[in-house]
C-alpha cells in the first residue's frame, strides 16, 4: 500500500507575523515508547522539545524517512513497502541548518514537534493524509535564539485612521551607552507590515570590539525611524523611547505597532483598468490580432476565426490595495450588413454576462485543527449573486464576506476594494485577468428549421437564401471611471470590430439509410444517389460508380471533404470547393469511380471543419461529420 503524507510548516514570530519554514529538513521516526496512542493525542505545543546532538544520534536507527521543505514550507513523503510502513503513528522532527537572521557559524539544531497518527484517506493512488502546523511563538523563538537570530515584526499605520501605510522604510536602532547601533531596515507591504532581521553581533559590538563587547546577555533597547521612499523623514523617535519598558532589553522575537501622522502622497500611482484581450487575441491594434473585418488574423498554423459562444473579455484591474475606487463596464453595438454603419449602442448588463471569475480573495482563516491562523484563498466573481465566503474565527461566529460584484442596470461593475489581509480581517482582492465573460449568443443567434416545408432540405440541395447567415460584426467599448467622482479614467478603450457567429440548423439526414433529424451549428448532409432513386430502399448494391450527394453550409466553414472507409485500396479523398460558406454536389451527384474496389462493405464520409473560436484558437468541436454505408456487389 502506498502512503502519501503532505504537510506545511510555519513558525510564529508573533501571531500576526508567521514565517514559512523553507529549506528545513523534516524527519519521520518510528516511536520508541510503548504509549504511542497517548503521545499521538497529546497537543503538539506540549510535545515540542529541542534535542541535543547525542539525542539526535540516538534516534538514527528509528529514522523512517526525511525530506526538505520548499519555499512555502511544504513537504511530501511517499511511504510504503520500501520503508516497511503500514500507516502507523510516527514522530515528526525538524532540523534547521540555519534560520533567517542567524549569526555566522551557528550549529544546526533539531527539535521534536509531535507524535502524529495521520488520518489516512483512500484515493485512486493510495492513502493520503495532510498536516499543517504553525510552531507557537515561544517554541519557534527559542529555536531562533539558539542561532542568535533576532527579529522585529511590525506594522505602520496612519495614527488617526489606522490605515496601513505601504512602501515606507522602517529603520531600527539599539540605544547603547557608548554608541547607537543600526540593526537594519525593512519596507512596509500593502498592509503596512515590515520585518527586520539581525544577529546579536549587530548590537553587541562597540568601537573596541571584539576585545570589549557590551550587552553580553539580554537584548537591544529599540527605537525607530521611518522614511518615505525618497528618504523624507516621517517619524523620528527619541532615544528615550528605547528606555521604556516595552522597548528595553527586548527578546529574540519582538512585534511593534508604529504610526505616522500622514501617509506620503502618492505612495504609488493607482493601477488603471484596461481591456487588453479577447481570450488570447490582443485588442491593441499594434499586435495585429484582428483583421479589419473583425475576424482573427490568420497565421501559418491558424485560420482566420469568428467568435462563438461565451468569450472571455480580459484585461487589467487594480487589486484591493488601490487608493482609488473604480468601476467599469462594456457597451456594444452591431454594424449593418455592409459592415459600415453602427446600430444602437447597448449596455452589457447582467443578462449578457455569464458568472465570471475575476480574481481571488486572499485571507487568513482560523484552523481549529492546528489552532492557528492559515492563509487561504477563495474565488471572487462578477454576476454570481449570493456568492459568499465564511471565514472561520478563533471564537464566535464565522465572518461572512461577499465574494461577488453585481452588474448594475447600466452595466457598471465596481472593482472590489477588500484590503484587510490580517488575521480576523476580510482579506484582499487579487485580480486574475478576467473582466467579464460575454454571452455572444444573446447578441446574435440564428435558428433555421430546414425540415420545413416538407419534405425539407435533402443532401445535394442548396440552402434557401433566408437560411444563410452573414458576418455579424460588432464594436465593443470598455469604459472605466472613478466610482466617486464618476470622472472617466485613461484606460477606457475599444475593439473596433469583432465578428460573432451563433447558428443552429435542424435538418433531415439520408432518410433511406439510418436517417435522423439533427440539430447542428452547420449543415453537413450526405447521401448516395444510387440508394435514393425511384424504388430504392437505401440497401442496394453498387457496381462501378457512386454518385455522392452532399450539402455543406456554414458562414465560416474552413474546409470540407468526402472520403472513404474500408479495405484498401480506396478512392482518394475529394476536397470540396466552398463558395460563400457553401458546397453543394453537382446535379446527379459527384461521380466517384469505385470499379477498383473489391466486393465488400464501405462507408462514405462527409467532413466539414468550422473556423470558429471562443477565444483560445479553434473551438474543440469544430469538425462535424455525416456518413453512409454501402455495399459493392
Amino acid at each position: 500500500m502506498n502512503y502519501l503524507f503532505k504537510g506545511r510548516l510555519s513558525g510564529q514570530i508573533c501571531p500576526e507575523c508567521p514565517e514559512a519554514l523553507s529549506g528545513v529538513l523534516v524527519r519521520l521516526y518510528r516511536p520508541e515508547r510503548s504509549d504511542v496512542t497517548a503521545q499521538a493525542v497529546a497537543p503538539a505545543k506540549d510535545s515540542f522539545a529541542i534535542l541535543s546532538e547525542p539525542a539526535v544520534t540516538a534516534k538514527t536507527g528509528r529514522l523512517l524517512a526525511e525530506v526538505r521543505t520548499d519555499a512555502k514550507g511544504d513537504f511530501v513523503f511517499e511511504l510504503g513497502e520500501r520503508q516497511k510502513y503500514a500507516g502507523e503513528a510516527f514522530e515528526i522532527d525538524l532540523r534547521c541548518d540555519t534560520v533567517r537572521g542567524a549569526a555566522a557559524g551557528a550549529s544546526p539544531l533539531q527539535c521534536t514537534l509531535t507524535t502524529l497518527q495521520p488520518l489516512w484517506r483512500q484515493t485512486d493512488n493510495g492513502l493520503v493524509a495532510a498536516w499543517e502546523y504553525g510552531i507557537p511563538q515561544r517554541h519557534w523563538c527559542a529555536v531562533r535564539a539558539r542561532f542568535d537570530a533576532w527579529t522585529v515584526c511590525g506594522q505602520v499605520t496612519v495614527c488617526d485612521r489606522k490605515d496601513p501605510v505601504m512602501g515606507v522604510r522602517v529603520l531600527a536602532f539599539d540605544a547603547d551607552w557608548i554608541q547607537d547601533d543600526p540593526l537594519g531596515s525593512g519596507m512596509t507591504d500593502s498592509d503596512g507590515h515590515f520585518r527586520i532581521d539581525y544577529s546579536g553581533a549587530s548590537f553587541r559590538r562597540t568601537p573596541f570590539s571584539p576585545s570589549i563587547n557590551l550587552e553580553w546577555s539580554g537584548g537591544p533597547d529599540l527605537y525607530f525611524r521611518i522614511e518615505a521612499a525618497d528618504g523624507t523623514p516621517l517619524l523620528i523617535e527619541a532615544r528615550a523611547q528605547a528606555r521604556t519598558p516595552a522597548r528595553e532589553n527586548i527578546g529574540h522575537c519582538h512585534c511593534v505597532k508604529l504610526c505616522i501622522k500622514e501617509a506620503p502622497h502618492p505612495q504609488h500611482p493607482p493601477t488603471q483598468p484596461l481591456f487588453t484581450n479577447v481570450g488570447q487575441y490582443h485588442v491593441d491594434p499594434s499586435y495585429g490580432d484582428f483583421t479589419t473585418e473583425g475576424l482573427t488574423t490568420a497565421t501559418i498554423s491558424d485560420a482566420s476565426y469568428a467568435f462563438t459562444g461565451n468569450i472571455p473579455l480580459i484585461g487589467i484591474l487594480p487589486d484591493g490595495s488601490s487608493s482609488q475606487a473604480v468601476e467599469y463596464r462594456f457597451r456594444v453595438a452591431e454594424y449593418d450588413a455592409t459592415g459600415t454603419m453602427l446600430g444602437a449602442t447597448v449596455d452589457v448588463t447582467a443578462g449578457l454576462v455569464q458568472p465570471t471569475l475575476i480574481g481571488k480573495l486572499e485571507y487568513w482563516g482560523w484552523s481549529t485543527l492546528h489552532s492557528a491562523w492559515t492563509i487561504r484563498a477563495a474565488d471572487y466573481w462578477v454576476n454570481h449573486p449570493g456568492a459568499t465566503l465564511s471565514i472561520p474565527q478563533p471564537s464566535g461566529p464565522a465572518l461572512s464576506v461577499s465574494i461577488n460584484q453585481d452588474i448594475d442596470a447600466q452595466g457598471w461593475i465596481k472593482v472590489p476594494r477588500e484590503d484587510n489581509l490580517i488575521p480576523g480581517g476580510r482579506g484582499r482582492f487579487i485580480p486574475l485577468g478576467n473582466l467579464a465573460v460575454l454571452k455572444t449568443a444573446e447578441l446574435t443567434h440564428e435558428a433555421h428549421d430546414l425540415t420545413l416545408p416538407a419534405p425539407g432540405l435533402a443532401a445535394g440541395q442548396g440552402l434557401p437564401a433566408p437560411a444563410k447567415s452573414r458576418a455579424h460584426a460588432f464594436k465593443l467599448w470598455f469604459e472605466a471611471r472613478d466610482a466617486v467622482s464618476l470622472a472617466p479614467l485613461p484606460g477606457s478603450n475599444a475593439l473596433d470590430k469583432i465578428v460573432f457567429s451563433n447558428t443552429e440548423y435542424r435538418y433531415q439526414r439520408h432518410p433511406s439509410w439510418a436517417g435522423s433529424i439533427v440539430n447542428s451549428s452547420a449543415v453537413v448532409s450526405l447521401d448516395i444517389a444510387e440508394l435514393v432513386g425511384p424504388g430504392a430502399a437505401g440497401c442496394g448494391k453498387l457496381d462501378t460508380e457512386l454518385h455522392a450527394l452532399y450539402t455543406v453550409y456554414h458562414p465560416f466553414v474552413g474546409n470540407a471533404r468526402v472520403y472513404f472507409e474500408g479495405n484498401p485500396p480506396l478512392p482518394a479523398a475529394t476536397a470540396l470547393s466552398l463558395v460563400a460558406g457553401e458546397a453543394v454536389s453537382p446535379a446527379g451527384g459527384l461521380l466517384i469511380d469505385i470499379s477498383a474496389q473489391a466486393p465488400c462493405a464501405y462507408v462514405l464520409w462527409l467532413e466539414a471543419t468550422l473556423n470558429l473560436t471562443s477565444g483560445w484558437g479553434r473551438i474543440a468541436h469544430a469538425t462535424t461529420w455525416d456518413h453512409i454505408a454501402f455495399c459493392k456487389g
